[in-house]
Order: C-alpha cells, then sequence, then structure tokens
C-alpha cells in the first residue's frame, strides 16, 4: 500500500460517454472578446520611459530544489539571447541586461520576487518559468504596475480573465489535451487509457483539461491516478500502473515525478503522452532510448530561425543539449527585445508592440499571439527524441 503522503484515486473508465452539450442550451447575457483584450489606460507618454544606462529584462527562475537544473538552464539562454540582441545596439545606446529573482520557496516570497524585479530592479518586462503558480503572481504584479509578462506556463487560466498585460509563447492545456486526445482515441482507437497527474494547481488543471478533450470526442474516460508530492514509494505506485495493463499513459506531472515513473515501469508497452512542464531534466535524461514517448510542440520549427546553432552553441557552454524551456526562454527574451527596439524603455508601449506582433519565428518553433495573448501557432505531437 502506498504511504499516507501519497494519495492515489483510480477511477474506472466509465462505460458510458457524456452526451454532446445541448445546442439550445441558454446562453450567458454576455461575454468577453478574447480576441480583443486591450490595455486603453496611460503611461505611453515619453515621462513614464525608464531611463538610465542599462534596460532589464526580468526572469523569475526557480534556482533551488528540485527544479534548480531546469533555472540554471533558463538563466543559461536567457544570458545567451541578451548577447546575441546586444550585438545590434538600442537606439539611444543603453545596454540591455538580465535581471533574475528566484521563485523557489513559498507563495509568499515569488510574490515578492516578483515585485523586486518590477520595483526595485525596474525590469521592462518579466518572463516567467514553466510553473503556472508564478505565471499567474507575475499576471497579477504586471497588471496591477502596468508591465507586461511573458510566460512558458501552459495554464491557460492565466489569460482568461481579461487582462492584456500576459503573453504566452508555448501551447496551453487545452491545446496539448486536444493533441494528445485526438492521437490516443482517434488516431489509435485506444479505450484503456490511464491519466497520472500531481495533485498541485498545474497537474489538476492539466488533467482536467484532458478529460474534457476526451468527453468531447465521446471517448471512455480514463482511468485517473493522482499523486500527492512527495513521492515516497515509487515502487508500490508502479505496480499499481502496470496491473492497469493501459494502452497508453498520459503524464500531466513534473519533470521528476515523470522521470520516477518512466523508469518504475520501463517494460509495459504502452504509448506515453508527456506534458510540457515534464520535458526537462531529469525527464529527458530518463527516457533516453526508450520508445513511444510523444510530447505536443509547434508543427515546425522555422526553416532558417538558427535553431541549430542555438543548440551547438549552448551544448558547447553548459556540456548539453538545450531542453524545451532552454529554447523557449532563448525566444521570449529575443521576442521581448525586438518588440523593446519598436517600443522603447517603456512599458506600456512595449506591450502594444507584443500585442500587435502577428508572428514570431524562433528556436521553439513559431510563436503567434492572438488578442489575448495566447500562442495560436499550430501543435502537433512529436516524438521525444
Amino acid at each position: 500500500m502506498l504511504g499516507g503522503l501519497i494519495a492515489v484515486a483510480i477511477l474506472a473508465g466509465a462505460a458510458t460517454t457524456r452526451a454532446q452539450h445541448d445546442s439550445t442550451a441558454v446562453q450567458p447575457y454576455a461575454s468577453i472578446n478574447r480576441r480583443a483584450i486591450d490595455y486603453t489606460g496611460p503611461d505611453r507618454e515619453a515621462a513614464r520611459d525608464l531611463a538610465g544606462p542599462e534596460i532589464k529584462i526580468g526572469l523569475i527562475a526557480p534556482l533551488q530544489g528540485a527544479r534548480k537544473a531546469e533555472g540554471d538552464a533558463l538563466v543559461t539562454a536567457a544570458q545567451m539571447a541578451i548577447e546575441d540582441e546586444s550585438a545590434t545596439p538600442l537606439a539611444g545606446g543603453p545596454r540591455l541586461a538580465l535581471a533574475v529573482r528566484d521563485e523557489s520557496g513559498l507563495w509568499g516570497r515569488a510574490s515578492s520576487e516578483i515585485v523586486k524585479l518590477v520595483v526595485d530592479d525596474r525590469a521592462v518586462a518579466v518572463i516567467t518559468s514553466s510553473d503556472g503558480r508564478a505565471a499567474h503572481l507575475s499576471e497579477q504584479v504586471g497588471n496591477r504596475l502596468g508591465v507586461p509578462v511573458v510566460t512558458l506556463a501552459t495554464d491557460a487560466t492565466t489569460t482568461q480573465i481579461n487582462i492584456p498585460w500576459l503573453f504566452r509563447i508555448v501551447p496551453n492545456d487545452a491545446a496539448q489535451a486536444h493533441a494528445f486526445a485526438e492521437s490516443i482515441y482517434r488516431e489509435h482507437g485506444f479505450r484503456k487509457v490511464l491519466l497520472i497527474s500531481e495533485s498541485d494547481h498545474d497537474g489538476r488543471l492539466g488533467a482536467e483539461e484532458f478529460e474534457k478533450a476526451a468527453r468531447h470526442l465521446q471517448a471512455p474516460a480514463p482511468g485517473r491516478i493522482e499523486i500527492t508530492l512527495p513521492l515516497v514509494d515509487a515502487e508500490s505506485l508502479s505496480k499499481t500502473i502496470q496491473a492497469q495493463e493501459s494502452e497508453a499513459i498520459v503524464l500531466w506531472t513534473s519533470a521528476a515525478t515523470a522521470a520516477q515513473l518512466l523508469e518504475g515501469i520501463s517494460g509495459t508497452r504502452s504509448g506515453f503522452y508527456l506534458c510540457r512542464k515534464a520535458l526537462e531534466i531529469p525527464l529527458i535524461s530518463a527516457a533516453k532510448g526508450k520508445q513511444n514517448i510523444w510530447i505536443a510542440a509547434s508543427r515546425a520549427v522555422a526553416p532558417g530561425s538558427g535553431s541549430g546553432s542555438f543548440a551547438e552553441r549552448y551544448r558547447a557552454r553548459t556540456g548539453v543539449a538545450p531542453g524545451p524551456a532552454a529554447t523557449e526562454v532563448y525566444d521570449a527574451v529575443r521576442l521581448v527585445v525586438q518588440a523593446l527596439r519598436e517600443s522603447g524603455p517603456n512599458r506600456a508601449r512595449l506591450r502594444d508592440a507584443l500585442a500587435m506582433r502577428s508572428e514570431y519565428r524562433g528556436v521553439s518553433g513559431v510563436i503567434a499571439f492572438d488578442g489575448a495573448g495566447n500562442n495560436q501557432a499550430a501543435v502537433a505531437l512529436v516524438p521525444l527524441r
């Protein structure tokens, strides 16, 4: 049996499916037009420009604990982007610089560090890691203080509340879940599917999106295992998973948890579908040589984007290939700086320049914002190699 710190709930697949939503259902009285979320407030005037010899791009990243390797990768890739953009000086001559703060620890500390990025470091914009909590905190600070936030988090709720300051450069949970469900239920015709998620904010939201996608396809509900960390009895959990004899397993967990599970159930023939947050060290190392592991990503890295050059330079600097977070934060910094060249050192005008950007071709793929700050570039499943 699993210890008290591991909460495992296995829900049997439903024998029947939910009916489609009745087209005659009562419509809401009003709704937000998510294609036209805009900022009509003040602060675009020259008097509100950030003065000084440096223009700082803020980065909030995990610099301690289980996700330290991801945080170190983010800082390295972000600094490389600063160096590459610095080859072409900004108008007026200010230097580009990176300001980094640590999101590790309790909720209150992360919030304070984000405020320090904006108030003390005077960052013109803030870039967040893949952590949904950090994205929400940054969004609240950005909305209150008028600072653009570019996030690597997949939490779709950040762009569903009519706040014009947040921009997501990765596929959100709904897009990933849809791609997984289409492959599992329509392309392969699997019916015995297991969904494994952590009980934190990101795990719950991602799991809900996958269950919603399954219902939309009128597919049997997946079995469900929810894990409460720390994972103190991985062996028992692995046996529980293997006993399900699933045709496909969807993992909506952190990289550390996904790596433990892959190592513990390596003998299964199931196909694995991994959420974006799982795609970091140590998962990438644990997945080497394993087959039938799928991830959701931009359909193609744009030709001529320099992805090969970045990967080679990153490996030369660190000794390892860049993971998804490294390529994404590199794009995020360069995207912000290129918008900054249009706006000048003004946060409100920078927000406008980001919102006006119809497409950016980067090393992580194509980034195309809609009116609400979502990346609407096409998503496809690709094998993890």
